[in-house]
């Protein structure tokens, strides 16, 4: 009980001046520490029960790291700068390979508490999960394949520049033709 009433202590003296938090605080007589700690179980039990666990997951993956990025952007440092953009790079894999798995998983028991929680070892700065990530299994994967990534781009836009410029001219063709037929019916009709 000693534990949980210091862990409620930081976590009021954390969330002290949040204004929503203190508004609530003040109407409430609870303090900002009990009131977060409450929101989480909240949170948690509607993710244990699939009560919107796909949302709270996805929003405390982006919105998060999204504000300490925007932070990160704001400071002189660059550490953090790294951080984050390698939050960003290690979440968009995993984003692309769990809308896939997704559909084959989320059934099970605790599946979306799991997988907030390898979320947050991404983003906590206690952890470093996602540059830990990156640094043993993305960037030597990347490295070894970087001539042929680029390699791949270059093609993909240069085919995407040729379809853009037949799809332009095909685009004028008809328009053109669209309009000497307005016009010539428009002429017939004058006439007749």
């Amino acid at each position: 009980m000693e534990q949980v009433n210091k862990i409620l202590q930081d976590l009021t003296h954390r969330t002290k001046n949040m204004p929503v938090l203190k508004d609530i605080s003040a109407k409430t007589g609870l303090e900002t520490g009990q009131i977060a700690a409450g929101a989480g179980v909240l949170l948690l039990l509607c993710m244990l029960f699939g009560l919107g666990a796909a949302l709270i997951t996805d929003a405390i993956a982006i919105l998060y790291p999204a504000y300490m990025s925007f932070k990160a952007i704001e400071s002189a440092e660059t550490d953090d700068d790294k951080q984050w953009l390698t939050y960003w790079v290690v979440f968009a894999l995993f984003k692309v390979i769990d809308d896939w798995s997704e559909i084959l998983f989320s059934w099970l028991p605790f599946y979306y508490p799991i997988k907030l929680a390898f979320l947050v070892f991404l983003f906590a700065p206690q952890t470093r999960g996602a540059l830990k990530i990156y640094e043993t299994a993305i960037r030597p994967i990347l490295q070894k394949h970087m001539k042929d990534i680029d390699e791949g781009i270059d093609r993909a836009v240069d085919i995407g520049a040729k379809v853009a410029a037949v799809a332009k001219e095909e685009a004028i063709k008809q328009g053109t033709n669209m309009v000497i037929k307005n016009m010539t019916q428009t002429q017939q009709q004058s006439t007749n």
